[in-house]
């Protein structure tokens, strides 16, 4: 057995070469006996990365320029080569373990990306090195042209809509087991002229994505965007925006072009599904997209929260807002509020965003806290000509100041009956609350009419919401067409008649008494409820002086 003997000299040895390792076989250059020397992994160990181009023919494609991007090694060596007359490539020294990034390109064909694995045994000893073998990789060529007719929903030319094609997969690849996924397409923008007419040049054609491409979703295809159009320049989407994927095997026997007529300009419903024709699809007053629930379910009659007033209030100085599922039509949204009884109109600020699918609507300042306020609004599409209305109310107020209740007024119909001025048997009392009040079905409440006495008789008021039969009333129409089916549930307004004995007015002051203190119901759904959503406290008792009616 040999010895070997190390022996360590505490000198320095100036101008001597150090020792190398050019083949990187982990012995050092020059060292005839490896018997007699220790055998060593690497530090360093490299492999290689080798592949095969070629067009979508199957012919090799010669001095394609193949490069790898591996962190910052790529900057301080570039591994790069060209391809030979049969299309093959070898990239050597790529550190052994690394995931590459392998870019193909060649002029007048698609880049094609692929990322490889180099095997982590690379350069192992006595192991050859490892290789990542790409595979055949196949280019498409960058040659051709693909046209579309772009055309609005009208039938015009969709002038100047700007597209944008993806070509996909511009090239591919096959591998023996390896690592390797890549990824390939062509990407062109275009505007189309005066007939909609857009061209996208310097693609592949039909035939090259057809020959690569395989089946179903990953058949070789286009894909094309469009962004929604304004032919006119008056700022209004005559056209929605278009995407799709249209195989190339489909252009191959259209002939390369293909007319295509754009969506109709919309909106989505919350849930992201379409919305077919022009509906009011979004405002702050749910009650103008009031559906029956139970016409789509009756076990959900009972349900129908979009016309609770609480779900209507508007903040005071708030703007009313509606989004369409269309553009609208300039100058064609009419917006009309008027009071609780359909008599008053208010005027309203109308602002219209750029698009024409979003407005707002400013009611006046005048309007009072927890009163009722229809709205009626009428709306053409500026797509297809649908003219819709739509009714509703809103309730001024802030949802986060619930106010209390109070009475505004209490009047009778003087001369019914008996003598004028003053409040006789048989004659009707209105009173109205300060906000709105739902009252729970057949409900009544009690309400004392006091002249000062320790018991004062009692009447039994119902809700009259407008329009009211009723001969207190005689009501048989409004003088703006609100909705008077749908929302009669919330009035500020109620009514009784009179019943007890004669008063002079004039002589003896009159009180009306709303007393809730007797609506003691044992089911807690049946109770008053507010315009803020809140119960009508069982202790409430409010007042106000009787008035003769204007």
């Amino acid at each position: 057995m040999k010895k070997h003997w190390a022996v360590v000299l505490p000198l320095l040895v100036v101008g001597c070469t150090p020792p190398e390792d050019k083949d990187g076989d982990g012995i050092v250059d020059g060292v005839r006996d490896p018997d007699s020397v220790s055998v060593v992994v690497p530090a360093n160990p490299k492999g290689t990365v080798s592949g095969q181009v070629l067009n979508t023919r199957m012919v090799p494609i010669q001095d394609a320029a193949v490069k790898l991007t591996i962190g910052s090694a790529t900057a301080e060596k570039p591994f790069e080569a060209k391809t030979d007359a049969s299309g093959n490539f070898l990239i050597t020294s790529v550190p052994a373990g690394a995931e590459v990034l392998v870019t193909i390109s060649k002029e007048g064909h698609a880049t094609l990306r692929a990322s490889a694995l180099v095997p982590s045994h690379a350069g192992n000893i006595p192991i050859n090195n490892g290789n990542a073998n790409i595979g055949a990789i196949a280019l498409a060529e960058t040659q051709g042209s693909v046209s579309f007719t772009l055309l609005t929903p009208s039938g015009n030319p969709a002038r100047g809509a700007k597209a944008y094609l993806e070509a996909t997969p511009a090239g591919t690849i096959a591998y023996n087991g390896g690592t390797a996924s890549a990824v390939s397409s062509v990407v062109v923008a275009a505007d189309a002229n005066n007939l909609g007419v857009v061209t996208f040049s310097n693609v592949p054609a039909p035939a090259e994505l057809a020959r690569i491409g395989g089946v179903g979703d990953a058949a070789g295809g286009y894909r094309l965007w469009v962004d929604p159009v304004d032919t006119n320049g008056d700022g209004i989407i005559d056209a929605a925006g278009y995407a799709k994927k249209i195989d190339a095997s489909t252009l191959m026997v259209s002939g390369g072009s293909q007319l295509l007529r754009l969506p109709a300009p919309r909106n989505d419903a919350g849930d992201g599904s379409q919305v077919s024709g022009f509906q009011l699809i979004a405002t702050n007053v749910p009650s103008l997209n009031y559906v029956k629930l139970a016409d789509v379910d009756p076990a959900k009659a009972q349900m129908e929260l979009q016309k609770k007033p609480m779900r209507n209030l508007i903040k005071p100085g708030e703007p009313i807002y509606l989004g369409f599922s269309q553009p609208v039509a300039r100058e064609s949204l009419l917006a009309i509020v008027t009071d609780e009884h359909g008599r008053d109109k208010y005027d309203v600020g109308v602002t219209s965003s750029a698009a024409g699918d979003v407005y707002s609507l400013q009611p006046p300042f005048s309007i009072r806290e927890g009163q009722e306020y229809n709205i009626i609004l009428r709306a053409t599409s500026a797509y297809d000509g649908t003219v819709h209305t739509w009714k509703g109310f809103f309730i001024s107020g802030d949802p986060n100041t619930p106010r209390p209740l109070g009475i505004a007024s209490a009047v009778f119909k003087d001369g019914v009956t008996g003598t004028v001025g003053t409040l006789d048997p048989g004659e009707c009392i209105i009173f109205s609350f300060t906000q709105n009040v739902t009252s729970m079905p057949a409900a009544q409440l009690d309400v004392l009419v006091s002249t000062g006495e320790a018991s004062p008789p009692s009447f039994k008021a119902i809700a009259a919401a407008p329009p009211n039969s009723n001969a207190c009333f005689g009501e048989t129409s409004t003088r703006f067409p609100i909705d008077t089916v749908n929302f009669n549930d919330a009035t500020t307004r109620f009514y009784f008649s009179y019943s007890g004995p004669a008063i002079n007015l004039a002589a003896t002051p009159v009180k009306v008494k709303a007393d809730f203190t007797k609506f003691q119901s044992t089911d807690l759904s049946q109770y008053f409820e507010t315009a803020w959503g809140g119960p009508v406290s069982s202790t409430t008792i409010i007042e106000s002086t009787l008035t003769k009616q204007p």
